[in-house]
Formats: C-alpha cells, sequence, structure tokens
C-alpha cells in the first residue's frame, strides 16, 4: 500500500462514523423548513438548515452538520428521496439518510476517475464520471446493477427524463448520447457544437432540454432535435437551472456566471431575453439550485468565496420590468458563508417528524 493509499484509507475510515451527521445541535429539536447542501473543494460537506422569519419574508440560515466527507474535493451532491449522495475527485460516492441524520456508507470501485454528476429518479440513481462511464444504481440495497458505455471522454453532465425512461448525457467528447433507461442501452448518439459541452438540463414537462456551453446555452425540441432558443452572453455560464413559473405558465432558465452575476432568461424568442440580471455576489457564482415550494419558488445560489444566498425567484420574475438592475435592487432573503471554495449545492424540503 502506498502513502496516498494509507492516507486515503485512513481519510475513509476517519469518516465511516454511522453518527457523522448527528452533531451536538442536531440532536436538539431545531427548526427546518427546507434544507441546503454544499460540497466544498476542501473535502467538506455542509447540511445548512433553513426556516422562515418574519412571516416568511426572511430565511435563516444556520449548518445543522458539516463533515469532511471525502478525501478529494466534492464535485457533486444529489438528493433523492431521503437520500443525500456526494462524489468526490477521490472516486467515492457517500450515502446518507438526510431524514434519519446518518450515513448509510459509502460505493467505490466501479469508477476510476471523478464523481462528476449524480442523479436519482424513483428507485434509482445514476453516477456519471471522467471514466467516460455512467453506473446505475438501485438504492433500495444499493445494488450495482449495469455500466453504461458510450463516451470517448469525460462526462460532464447527465439528465434523467421526467418519465425515468431515458437519459441525457454530455461529455469533453462533444456529444449528446440518449439512453434508454429500460433496456440500459444507447438510443441515440448526437455531435454537439466545437464547444465542450458542461451542462445538460430536462424542463419541467420533458419536451425540451438545454445544454450550457461556455458562452451559450441551446435549448432543443425533443420532438425535433432542433435548437429552438440560443442564450449567449460574454461571460462563461458557470452553471443553469430551468424554472417554471405558475404566474406566467412559461419556463425560464436561471444563470450564474462568471461575472457574478444571477440572470434570469425567457425562452419565448430565439434569441433568449434576458429579463432581469442581479450581482448577487462578490466573486463568480459557481452553482445553484432551484427549490419549488407549494407557495414560492426558491433559488439558493452559491460564489467561490463560499457564501450561500437564497433567492425569492417569483419576486425576481415580478420585478423582472425594473430598469434598475443595479446590486440592492433585490435583496436576498438569506445567506450563510460557509468560509470554504464551494464547488456545487442542492437543495429539499424539510422532511415531516
Amino acid at each position: 500500500m502506498t502513502e496516498s493509499q494509507a492516507k486515503k484509507k485512513q481519510m475513509l475510515e476517519k469518516v465511516s462514523d454511522p453518527n457523522s451527521l448527528l452533531p451536538t445541535n442536531a440532536l436538539l429539536d431545531i427548526q427546518e423548513d427546507f434544507r441546503v447542501i454544499i460540497g466544498t473543494y476542501e473535502r467538506l460537506l455542509f447540511g445548512v438548515n433553513a426556516y422562515w422569519t418574519e412571516e416568511k419574508k426572511k430565511v435563516k440560515m444556520e449548518p445543522v452538520f458539516i463533515i469532511p466527507a471525502h478525501t478529494g474535493c466534492i464535485r457533486t451532491v444529489s438528493v433523492g428521496g431521503h437520500f443525500l449522495a456526494s462524489g468526490s475527485s477521490d472516486e467515492i460516492i457517500r450515502l446518507y439518510d438526510v431524514k434519519k441524520r446518518k450515513e448509510y456508507g459509502s460505493l467505490g470501485g466501479h469508477h476510476s476517475g471523478d464523481i462528476t454528476d449524480i442523479k436519482f429518479h424513483g428507485k434509482y440513481m445514476l453516477s456519471a464520471s471522467e471514466d467516460h462511464t455512467i453506473n446505475l444504481w438501485r438504492t433500495k440495497d444499493w445494488e450495482f446493477l449495469k455500466t453504461l458505455k458510450g463516451h470517448k471522454g469525460k462526462i460532464n453532465s447527465l439528465a434523467i427524463h421526467p418519465t425515468g425512461k431515458i437519459a441525457l448525457s454530455v461529455g469533453s467528447d462533444r456529444l449528446a448520447i440518449v439512453w434508454n433507461l429500460m433496456t440500459g442501452r444507447k438510443a441515440s448518439v448526437n455531435k454537439l457544437d466545437k464547444e465542450e459541452p458542461m451542462i445538460v438540463l430536462w424542463n419541467t414537462e420533458g419536451n425540451q432540454y438545454a445544454v450550457m456551453f461556455d458562452r451559450k446555452i441551446q435549448i432543443y425540441n425533443v420532438s425535433d432535435a432542433q435548437v429552438a432558443v440560443t442564450i449567449s452572453h460574454r461571460s462563461r455560464f458557470n452553471t443553469m437551472k430551468f424554472f417554471h413559473s405558475k404566474a406566467t405558465n412559461k419556463d425560464y432558465i436561471v444563470t450564474g456566471s462568471e461575472d457574478k452575476y444571477l440572470r434570469l432568461w425567457d425562452l419565448s424568442t430565439e434569441e433568449g431575453k434576458c429579463i432581469k440580471e442581479i450581482q448577487g455576489h462578490k466573486l463568480r457564482v459557481k452553482a445553484i439550485s432551484v427549490l419549488e415550494l407549494e407557495e414560492k419558488t426558491l433559488l439558493f445560489s452559491v460564489s467561490s468565496d463560499g457564501v450561500v444566498k437564497c433567492w425569492d425567484l417569483d419576486d425576481i420574475l415580478a420585478n423582472s420590468n425594473d430598469t434598475n438592475n443595479q446590486e440592492g435592487a433585490i435583496e436576498p432573503l438569506g445567506e450563510y458563508n460557509t468560509k470554504c471554495r464551494a464547488i456545487c449545492i442542492t437543495s429539499h424540503q424539510a422532511f415531516l417528524k
């Protein structure tokens, strides 16, 4: 065993405590409406509880767990049901039960590269890696089911269709592959633009999907596989999420960029109109998460400086005609500083006790 392998083994043993999600304050009867999970370059996994104050005008955010989850930087975090999974450059997937606040263990040995993306759907989980493969897992017993092979380079992102029957993946080989999850085989392979695709997403209805490149986002129709909308900007895109407004019954895309701005894009025109921009952070916006509640739709954004902010997306959309886009025009509902270099973020509603 090499020195690096010995250190990795020591770290894995250190974070294998089944009560690792139960620090002292988590044992108390804490108030919780929703939770934000942040993965960092420093290998720390943050669980931040958030709850409403001031008659749902503000959000209080405070950590409920901070754990050294991996031996490498955390590349991706995902929640499915009551499961939380984190993937890292250490080639390990760590599993947690966020309802019971305990660790399940880890999945290793099936990927030989950084874990780049993890997605849940129903009773299954997909994990993507720099090793060019996607692995399919069953969450009931965490049985490894199948490896999906087709990419010739690292896989940057994957997305599962709302029906759960197909998935999309994009990678450094500039391919977009459609997978038939019923058979575990490729359904189609499409060559994309000359740029490397970084993120792929389905919209809520599943009739469109978006592919994010460095400085543009293309929205494709499923019906004819043609580009319906192209969003372009001079500043590099780092992250994006679809958002469906109940008020307008329309799809929008929210982006976070290198220039520190959050932007809301209307997809009703071929050019994709930016209808609101907010300088929400002091450094580049690294990752965002959208949480749809019954009464509100929330946006969580995190910057490279580790500051997490919560925004009212409905309020941002309602004020999209306001030409005053300077900092301070839209205020965050709340924020929390992890004081780490944040890489990824996800969010989920609180579980009923």
